[in-house]
């Protein structure tokens, strides 16, 4: 008999009327009962949250813990939602994967800014010892995710160096947001939740799986050279010898005042990787200069293409079709979607299109400002993986 082997429990939108804590109990309450109505605690292996920051944020896992004390606990901050519903912001979701399909060992990076090889080498020699204290899993059975903070432009150093001691291992995840407003991101480990920190999960699968990423560029519009930059911020002064933000918003035919995430979301600009275009998000125009700010690493010479996008919903679509047809019908799939496709879809006013999307294949996860696919950090993908019914 079949038994799905991912829970998952969200809130409504928060109550502007209440108070910020009051909003956070209230909300954690509600989500709790939600998950104990489908499943107890001693059968959960792992919780995974996503919350926006809007929440009393340090006591969102301790509401969690003090319900499912024996149950290991990770997630962080998000830019947005989403269920079989569809989209929505302020919110919170749950995640809880089920001991008899799963087996996982976690752990908190707490200094992203000491990482190194030897770090993450033991790290993932202790998340290795730990797993098999659980079950010992076949290679092909084995998967790591990880949450890193979206604020401190350490993905790339990050994803390149565990991407080295896991190997063939694959690898998936996201950047934690905090609505748009970029002051500040978390992420939680348990009773921590910590920023300049990551988290990582080595998760054992007992189901078919496959971890993908989808994005919707069409075709490249026009190049662009990064004449001015500063690698370690993220920053390009300049684009083509002008003023970064006065040559995008003079190549969009707008007004630079007009420039900001929605804009963002539909015009983006990408770089050219093995023969496949990778977006190269923008964050924030500086207003005092001029500059451009991205959530990607860019550098001096670096050639930007402007691209032309496609149906971001029939692209997905697409991608989820043949993934059941690879994996057979979903059992859930986890996704790490960039929050400006969702700026994109809503622009677009494809809201019910996605939410069906959602409820077809049981799609749960958050609105990230990065997501991570083995050692690659991208920006407007969904990036996720898919489970399906079977055991293996």
């Amino acid at each position: 008999m079949y038994e799905q082997s991912i829970l998952s429990a969200s809130s409504e939108l928060l109550n502007v009327s209440d108070s910020r804590y009051d909003n956070t109990s209230k909300t954690c309450q509600t989500v709790i009962a939600k998950l104990r109505e489908q499943a107890n605690e001693a059968s959960i292996e792992l919780l995974i949250l996503h919350f926006s920051s809007e929440f009393d944020v340090p006591s969102v896992n301790a509401h969690f813990l003090n319900a499912f004390p024996n149950t290991q606990i990770i997630g962080c901050t998000s830019a947005g939602e989403f269920d079989g519903n569809g989209y929505q912001t302020t919110s919170l979701v749950a995640i809880a994967f089920q001991k008899s399909t799963f087996a996982c060992s976690t752990i908190l990076l707490s200094d992203l800014s000491t990482l190194d090889f030897d770090t993450a080498y033991n790290t993932a020699r202790q998340l290795r010892q730990d797993l098999l204290r659980k079950e010992k899993f076949e290679q092909y059975q084995l998967m790591f995710l990880s949450f890193i903070d979206g604020l401190n432009m350490a993905e790339e150093n990050f994803l390149h160096t565990f991407a080295s001691v896991f190997g063939s291992v694959p690898h998936f995840g996201g950047s934690a947001g905090d609505d748009l407003k970029l002051q500040a991101t978390f992420v939680v480990h348990n009773n921590q939740t910590l920023q300049n920190a990551a988290v990582i999960a080595l998760i054992g699968s007992r189901r078919p799986f496959k971890i993908f990423s989808n994005d919707h560029i069409k075709t490249p519009v026009s190049q662009i050279v990064v004449t001015q930059a500063n690698p370690e911020t993220r920053t390009v002064y300049e684009l083509n010898g002008e003023p970064a933000a006065t040559y995008y918003a003079k190549l969009l035919g707008i007004e630079e005042a007009q420039l900001t995430p929605e804009v963002f979301s539909v015009f983006p600009l990408a770089v050219l990787v093995d023969k496949r275009y990778f977006i190269r998000s923008i964050q924030k125009v500086n207003v005092e200069d001029s500059s451009i700010t991205f959530y990607c690493a860019v550098d001096l010479g670096m050639i930007l293409t402007f691209v032309q996008m496609g149906d971001c919903i029939d692209s997905l679509d697409n991608k989820l079709a043949e993934l059941e047809n690879e994996c057979g019908q979903s059992d859930f799939v986890y996704g790490c979607d960039c929050f400006l496709r969702r700026l994109e879809i809503e622009q677009r006013d494809k809201n019910k299109d996605i939410a069906k999307i959602h409820s077809r294949y049981n799609i749960v996860g958050f609105n990230a400002y990065g997501e991570h696919i083995n050692s690659i950090h991208l920006n407007q993908t969904f990036t996720g993986i898919y489970f399906g019914v079977e055991h293996v």
